[in-house]
């Protein structure tokens, strides 16, 4: 199958929340705006201080000059003159904002002429964005090597019959898997070292890691590294999942843009609902 020429549109609730947003603020700058206040503000530069002049007529910029004790009227000139501004402007990008809705079906049209087609057609068409299954078929056609486990590990499967680590991985694996979130188990993932006073000598190699899940949200086409930390109350433990996290913000992987952390201890283990309400959050 071919790559996807061009990413589904996640344009709409976007859309939607900002043109409410622009709605709302002309709203209160119609209100606001004093329209009785006749005249604009001009600011001219004389030895390095700025004076104000009213002026009524465009043909005759020069105006009244405003004296320092008249300075509150030159703030409300100056507001009046930025808010008959904005105004137009925020009607234009209102105006600009519904005609793509309207001409786009809220940025659908072009997975939607994809979908209207029968099957017989569309099996013979790779469209410039692909379906959520043929994105997730693609992405999960890549192949890779794990990491090797040791001979006293124990024998613990996912519903895809991977091997993993331990048995929240499993329920990791298992709940991605009942959600059809597709991932990636330890995939290798290729970091620089930048952190020079740590690690002088290092300064600009590369180290592979090879974290629990690489998770896909199908919707955005957005990637995320999930790392579960089991063993947190473990202080060599914790110590080395503190230096992977460090690493992973020196290359610019953040939780919440593209890194999902859960932990647990013995008194405090992961719950299947924290897992859901992860998934819920960043991969649907």
């Amino acid at each position: 199958m071919k790559e996807e020429l061009l990413s589904p549109s996640n344009l709409e609730e976007e859309i939607e929340k900002r043109l409410k947003n622009l709605q709302t603020t002309l709203m209160e700058k119609e209100k606001e705006i004093n329209k009785k206040l006749d005249g604009h503000l001009r600011i001219a530069q004389r030895h390095g201080r700025s004076q104000f002049y009213h002026y009524t007529e465009s043909s005759n910029p020069k105006g009244r000059y405003i004296p320092l004790k008249e300075k509150a009227f030159a703030y409300k000139l100056a507001q009046k003159d930025y808010d008959t501004e904005v105004i137009i402007l925020i009607q234009k990008e209102i105006d600009t904002l519904q005609n793509y809705l309207k001409h786009t079906g809220g940025g659908r049209a072009i997975t939607e002429l994809y979908d209207s087609l029968c099957p017989a057609r569309r099996a013979l068409i790779t469209p410039v964005t692909l379906t959520d299954d043929q994105y997730a078929a693609n992405w999960q056609e890549v192949s890779w090597t794990g990491r090797p486990f040791s001979p006293d590990s124990p024998l613990l499967y996912t519903a895809r019959g991977e091997r993993v680590r331990s048995k929240s991985e499993v329920i990791i694996a298992d709940t991605l898997f009942y959600h059809k979130i597709p991932y990636r188990y330890e995939f290798p993932l290729t970091l620089k070292r930048t952190d020079v006073d740590r690690c002088a000598d290092a300064f600009g190699s590369t180290v592979t890691l090879h974290p629990d899940f690489l998770c896909l949200n199908t919707r955005t086409r957005a990637e995320f590294i999930w790392e579960h930390f089991g063993l947190m109350d473990d202080p060599a433990y914790s110590k080395n999942a503190a230096g992977k996290l460090r690493l992973y913000t020196e290359n610019r992987i953040l939780p919440g843009r593209n890194l999902i952390i859960t932990m647990e201890t013995q008194t405090e283990p992961l719950s299947t609902r924290t897992i859901d309400q992860t998934i819920e959050a960043f991969l649907k």
